[in-house]
């Protein structure tokens, strides 16, 4: 008979496979039938919630490998993919196996669930529950889905090619020879699970009136996906399917427009913008977050990230580029003769985020001054090997309450935040103006593309008559400006390198740091140059599923 076997470990999720039992196999110890698991909603809910627990759980800094940090681990993975050793068997980016074992689990689950009583309280809760986890499912295949995608997806013999698609469970007598699908079909595939999953969704989970509801669309199950992820994962993928890279700026801007407008407009607007979004890792209900992971007390982010002089490995280092985009606070660019910018005192009057997410020399941490010259103790620029590369520490998820000081060490809260609207405001406005221009809504969704941006800069600081802001008047002026916002806003989210790469923009723009002289004086350098290849523009499909069944390799890579 076939089985379903189950390896058990925490929150009931594990390892699936389907297989044939003869009559003299002896039983597996720990392990289910497939009838035993269908019988145990709590069982049965384990293949779906396996995929929720290969979600990532914490900010990886991989904008080590752009020009916007480094790190000060020379054994970092990202780092050496940055310098030259990037290839189809070393991928710290790539993430195949995981995405196909997690869509074989989902899939699994999907062709099971209709098999499964969920609840014994009433047939409303049962259809309720099914429902529910049903939606989940589809936001999550569209999910994992759109990574392969994003990873993998690229150019083959001139066509833009996307990834094997996966809609069923696996067995040992299926075809596993599954043909890469095209870039196109890909990002149609991925619309279709979201626009299931939405259908299915509620917008966010809330409690009501209705018991029957709470049990099953309640805030109890705030940290699944719900409908306004989903809806904020189509306008991703609609802004990435739309980008240069896979449409040489032909793409399909006023889909991911109104994909992230709608969302927008449901809620509240322009208006609704978070006042403290910007900062919304200081709180976990802040109304900037979409969906996040449950909070958890440590200190990992701080062990790895405060400096030197604060117990800290002082890993991740923003550059002297990254410094540089921020503009004054009056709005104006540094290069910009308005901006009023004083090389001699180059952090006063800043755009306020550059003090909310770095630590440059003379930043105040936990109360005390961190010097990053070259003659300063421990956190000085290159003075140990946790000391900062480039003159800067990073300061963004960092929470200060949380103290390395092996005589007293303390934790703090922490909590990883998948999808923001912040986010979804910047998709609106670069996929908005490069539809319509700046100040266009021949949607009528009531906010331009300038709207948006405006709401965000001021919250950020920047004064309120913004005159750079006005002065873009272009579709190419206003394209570099949301770019930036973008860079800044997002910092250290997890965007960088790939909108470097869908953006088609230069991939080997050497990292810079600055260098204080004992008096004062400072110079500019390279800290680290970048060895990209024009065709790392895309990853590369793993080298062993090339090998396995010809399955076509992105160009340029072997």
């Amino acid at each position: 008979m076939k089985r379903l076997i189950i390896h058990t470990i925490i929150g009931l999720t594990g390892a699936v496979v389907l297989g044939c039992n003869s009559f003299l196999e002896p039983e597996r110890d720990n392990q289910l039938t497939e009838e035993q698991v269908l019988a145990n909603p709590a069982f049965a809910e384990g293949l779906l919630l396996n995929a929720y627990q290969a979600l990532p759980v914490d900010y990886n800094f991989e904008e080590v490998a752009t020009d916007d940090a480094v790190t000060n681990n020379k054994g970092d993975n990202f780092l050496r993919m940055a310098t030259g050793e990037w290839t189809s068997t070393f991928n710290p980016i790539g993430i195949w196996d995981k995405a196909y074992e997690q869509l074989h689990y989902i899939n699994l689950f999907m062709e099971r669930i209709d098999e499964v009583e969920w609840s014994w309280e009433s047939e409303e809760q049962d259809r309720l529950h099914a429902q529910r986890l049903k939606g989940e499912a589809y936001g999550l295949r569209a999910w994992y889905t759109f990574e392969l995608l994003k990873r993998h997806g690229g150019v083959v013999n001139g066509e833009v090619m996307g990834v094997p698609i996966l809609t069923k469970s696996l067995t040992v007598a299926d075809d596993w020879k599954l043909p890469r699908s095209s870039y196109q079909e890909s990002v149609v595939q991925i619309m279709a699970d979201c626009d299931s999953a939405l259908a299915l969704l509620t917008d966010k989970y809330e409690n009501s009136g209705n018991s029957d509801y709470n049990a099953t669309f309640g805030e109890r199950f705030e940290n699944r996906m719900n409908g306004w992820a989903v809806q904020a994962l189509k306008a991703r993928v609609a802004l990435h399917a739309a980008s240069p890279a896979f449409n040489e700026g032909e793409g399909d801007w006023e889909m991911a427009a109104l994909a992230a407008g709608k969302l927008i407009e449901a809620n509240g607007g322009v208006s609704a913008l978070s006042a403290t979004g910007d900062i919304f890792y200081k709180d976990q209900d802040d109304s900037d977050i979409i969906w996040r992971h449950k909070f958890v007390n440590n200190i990992g982010r701080e062990s790895n990230n405060y400096p030197p002089s604060l117990f800290g490995k002082g890993r991740t280092n923003p550059t002297q580029n990254l410094v540089d985009a921020f503009p004054m606070q009056n709005g104006f660019p540094i290069t910009d003769a308005a901006s009023g910018y004083d090389p001699s005192d180059p952090y006063a009057n800043r755009d306020p985020r550059l003090a909310e997410y770095i630590i440059y020399n003379g930043s105040k941490l936990k109360g005390n001054t961190i010097l990053t010259g070259i003659s300063s103790a421990k956190d000085g620029i290159d003075v140990t090997l946790e000391s900062t590369r480039t003159g800067y520490y990073l300061k963004k998820f960092i929470n200060e309450a949380v103290n390395l000081d092996p005589k007293n060490t303390s934790n703090g809260v922490h909590f990883y935040t998948l999808i923001r609207f912040t986010e979804v405001y910047l998709i609106y406005a670069e996929a908005a103006n490069e539809a319509w221009g700046p100040d266009a809504d021949p949607l009528g969704i009531g906010f331009t593309a300038r709207d948006v941006v405006s709401a965000i800069r001021k919250r950020a600081g920047i004064d309120m008559t913004d005159a750079y802001l006005v002065a873009a008047v272009s579709k190419t002026q206003f394209r570099e400006l949301v770019q930036n916002e973008r860079r800044l806003e997002l910092s250290f989210e997890g965007f960088r390198f790939w909108d470097l790469r869908r953006w088609d923009k230069p991939l080997n723009e050497e990292a810079k740091g600055i260098f204080i002289a004992e008096d004062g004086s400072a110079e500019v350098k390279v800290v680290e140059a970048r060895n990209f290849n024009n065709y790392m523009q895309y990853g590369p499909v793993p080298y062993g599923e090339t090998q396995k069944y010809n399955l076509p390799q992105n160009t340029g890579w072997q």
